[in-house]
């Protein structure tokens, strides 16, 4: 191989490599942008930005280790007893597993009101997303509760 031949397939290469990690770097900004939107989601109660961020067939397994579908969780955010009066994102972290699987891996700090008593709370969860027919969503999570205090 001369060098002029050797030159042009370095080149191609870093080409397509760079490509590749400009898509990753975008998909897992893309992957964090659904996962603030579902946050927002549920202070402003507003299903129908929720229901663009969960698949179909969405299921999270909640810190009491139940099992709760995407109408369930669309159903909690408007709950007459119980809103969200805010949520905090501590730490999140973005990772492609590959081109159409990635994670958040997020802990939050959350303001809560039931019954007229706020409560503010520490979490943490995964949610698995799924790129189908070129957009992301939701299609797992698992909340692990870590505090609680009035």
């Amino acid at each position: 191989m001369n060098n002029v031949t050797r030159f042009i397939s370095t080149a191609f290469a870093a080409i397509v490599l760079s490509h590749n990690s400009y898509a990753q770097n975008n998909d897992a900004s893309i992957i964090k942008q659904l996962n603030k939107t579902w946050l927002d989601a549920i202070v402003n109660r507003d299903t129908a930005a929720l229901s663009k961020v969960l698949a179909s067939d969405f299921v999270l397994i909640n810190p009491n280790g139940r099992k709760m579908s995407k109408a369930n969780n669309l159903a909690n955010v408007i709950l007459p007893d119980q809103m969200v009066l805010s949520v905090n994102i501590d730490s999140v972290e973005a990772r492609l597993l590959t081109g159409e699987t990635g994670t958040i891996t997020c802990w939050t700090t959350f303001v809560i009101e039931t019954g007229g008593k706020k409560t503010t709370g520490k979490n943490c969860y995964q949610d698995v997303y799924v790129k189908r027919n070129g957009n992301w969503a939701a299609v797992s999570a698992h909340v692990t509760l870590l505090s609680m205090k009035e």
